[in-house]
């Protein structure tokens, strides 16, 4: 009875230690999905961001981005290339740095 007791809790243990192993973090890219807000040049302004575009409701516009890895993305904003590298500090604050320098967003909670 006690090597039976010892294999079921063996297996018991296996299949915890899987399931923890299976669950991962959210991407980057699920991350970053959503409303956000930062201050640029002393305004605050609110940006959605979609799978592959960004919207400023406030002016009207949007423009494309992509994500040339897992780190990293190009937006397209009327014609000027900027290249970001995105870090979440939390789920709810985001860091993107280019060679325009760092821009720290908040999410936007409904």
């Amino acid at each position: 009875m006690q090597v039976i007791t010892k294999i079921t809790l063996g297996l018991l243990m296996a299949m915890m230690l899987a399931a923890c192993a299976s669950t991962s973090a959210p991407s980057k890219q699920e991350m970053i999905l959503g409303t956000w807000q930062a201050d640029f040049g002393g305004q605050s302004i609110v940006l959605s961001y979609g799978e592959s575009e960004i919207a400023v409701d406030a002016f009207g516009v949007s423009f494309p981005y992509e994500w040339l890895d897992a780190d990293t993305i190009k937006l397209d904003a009327m014609g000027q290339e900027v290249i970001s590298t995105v870090e979440f500090v939390t789920e709810d604050q985001m860091i993107q740095r280019s060679s325009q320098g760092e821009q720290t967003l908040y999410r936007v909670t409904p």
